[in-house]
């Protein structure tokens, strides 16, 4: 079982993730949704957060996928940053799922 101290410990969260931008992490967060989901929109009743993490452990592992997409999107930065004020702000939700 998964705590809150040891998610914030595997993806290096915290106090500063609390902050949420709206103008840009609404977006960014549909946009790490699309990349994914290979390139779908979200719909209104997925409550689903795997995803979340998934993408930083894809940025995180051997693969270069991280890398990739660095070279892929000007906006990958902002990507990153949001996916972990999203593990922050979601993370009752993402220890269920994982738990």
């Amino acid at each position: 079982m998964v705590t809150k101290k040891e998610l914030f410990e595997k993806y290096s969260i915290d106090g500063s993730h609390a902050e949420w931008n709206n103008q840009i992490d609404n977006w960014m967060s549909v946009e790490v949704y699309r990349i994914m989901h290979d390139g779908k929109l979200p719909l209104g009743n997925d409550m689903s957060t795997e995803w979340i993490t998934e993408f930083l452990d894809k940025c995180h592992d051997n693969s270069n996928y991280g890398i990739k997409l660095m070279k892929e999107r000007d906006d990958f930065g902002s990507l990153y940053l949001t996916t972990k004020r999203m593990i922050y702000r979601f993370s009752d939700e993402i220890l269920k799922a994982l738990n």
